[in-house]
This record gives structure tokens, sequence and C-alpha cells, in this order.
């Protein structure tokens, strides 16, 4: 499996209410591949941090659980914009 389909079955589990919506937007834009992407990497690194014995751990898991909150609140928003603008589409 390539990183790519790592990154959208990640998104996807994270939000299984919207597959369909993810996978739609994640084969048109470039930059919802990349947000998926960036979401998978620091999901990985938050992953990383939790089972860390390094002192400075806690901080990481903090920096990164609130790094991965942001990347949530994105990706929502994206999906939400192409929503709108779907809908905006059909009533013309």
């Amino acid at each position: 499996m390539s990183v790519t389909q790592q990154s959208l079955l990640i998104v996807c589990d994270r939000f299984p209410n919207r597959v369909n919506k993810i996978q739609a937007l994640f084969n048109k834009k470039d930059s919802f591949q990349t947000l998926c992407e960036d979401y998978r990497r620091c999901a990985d690194a938050l992953q990383h941090w939790i089972q860390s014995l390094d002192e400075n751990a806690s901080m990481r898991v903090a920096e990164y659980g609130a790094l991965l909150q942001e990347l949530e609140e994105e990706i929502i928003q994206n999906l939400d914009e192409s929503m709108n603008m779907r809908l905006s589409l059909v009533k013309q």
C-alpha cells in the first residue's frame, strides 16, 4: 500500500461518516491529498511520542495533539466547502 493510500485510509477511519466525500475530494484536489498526508505524518509522530520515554515526550504529545486537531478542523473545513460548492452549483 502506498503512502498516499495510507493517508486516505487514516482520514477515512477518522471520519467514517464522510468516506465518500473524502475519497471524492482526495481524487479531485492535490491540496487535499497533501492535507491528508500531513494528517498521517502528524498522527504517526503523535503515536511515536506517546510511546516515547524521552523527557520531552509529554511536551511533544501536547504539540502534536494540538496540530492533529488543527489538521482535523482543516479537513472538515475542506469537506464542508466542497459540499457547499456542490450545493450552490445544483441551485443554479
